[in-house]
């Protein structure tokens, strides 16, 4: 049985500096949307912390509210802490995808705006047609991937995982999603994650039926499971993915019979005065990874 939810709304980056955050993923084609600033602390066990105040922007890129939003987040209290993903198969989140009109113009304008280089475009073949690709980090070290295309938008996240079999099992059974690609051998160039030699991996791609929204599961050579490890929610990098549903408590029921358990029940949160009063659920994935679904009320203002 699959959860009730309709669509993965959001992926969320924590950022040690939203100014200079967001001038690196708009220079990659996203803009600003909402801004969510709770004007108060709040009750954090929902995020498996204490005490929690933020300020965050939504971005859209080119698909609007069709596509992916990304939820790029400074915490306050408690501070940012530890290192962003990095460009190997350590398991859990691992990188943004993003397509790009252009992907030389977004890998300068992005180095300028903060970001730094792993791989130049580089031109390969995929087995049905060539595609450019490109690697820089944000300004906290993320990867994003960069992917020739014929509009911005945010295409995918990776997941490496312990197990792919059991990870697409999950990802399709339990939080219904479509198997648009299942788990088959890959080359993927070296250079492009700033090593020697081709990488042979297994992967398998994830639809979202509710948007345009891919989730690709990797699972990398000789992968160490020790590398398996649930996130803090104030940790650099990508944090979680969440869905909107529109019945929290009972989709809470599905995630905990499928053997997952919440960091604490549905709970209430506010993302700001003006904005919905949200019930909330977050849990570790099969990776460690966090999932979150999200309902919204017809209530508002701080808690």
């Amino acid at each position: 049985m699959s959860v009730s939810a309709n669509r993965i709304f959001h992926c969320n980056v924590n950022c040690s500096s939203l100014d200079t955050s967001l001038r690196f993923y708009e220079s990659l084609g996203l803009t600003k949307v909402i801004r969510t600033v709770p004007s108060k602390h709040q009750n954090g066990n929902a995020f498996g912390l204490d005490v929690v105040a933020w300020d965050a922007w939504m971005m859209h890129s080119d698909d609007g509210m069709e596509g992916l939003s990304l939820d790029l987040l400074q915490w306050l209290t408690p501070l940012p802490t530890g290192q962003a993903q990095d460009v190997n198969g350590d398991i859990g989140f691992n990188r943004l995808v993003l397509y790009s009109r252009d992907v030389d113009a977004a890998v300068k304008q992005s180095i300028a705006a903060g970001g730094s280089l792993v791989s130049e475009p580089i031109t390969f073949d995929t087995g049905h047609h060539p595609v450019t690709v490109a690697m820089v980090r944000d300004p906290d070290g993320l990867p994003v991937q960069l992917v020739q295309g014929e509009k911005n938008s945010i295409a995918q996240i990776v997941v490496n995982c312990a197990d792919l079999e059991e990870s697409v099992a999950y990802y399709r059974d339990v939080m219904g999603l479509e198997i648009l690609m299942p788990p088959m051998e890959q080359s993927w160039p070296g250079p492009l994650f700033g090593q020697d030699g081709d990488i042979n991996v297994r992967a398998a791609l994830l639809r979202d039926p509710g948007s345009v929204f891919v989730v690709a599961l990797v699972q990398w050579p000789g992968v160490d499971a020790a590398t398996k490890r649930e996130r803090k929610a104030n940790e650099l990098g990508l944090f979680r993915m969440a869905w909107s549903t529109p019945d929290c408590a009972s989709d809470e029921g599905v995630i905990r019979a499928a053997g997952s358990v919440p960091f604490v029940a549905t709970e209430e949160l506010s993302v700001g005065d003006d904005l919905p009063l949200l019930l909330v659920l977050f849990w570790p994935g099969p990776n460690g990874e966090c999932l979150e679904l999200i309902e919204t009320t017809n209530r508002s203002g701080a808690l």
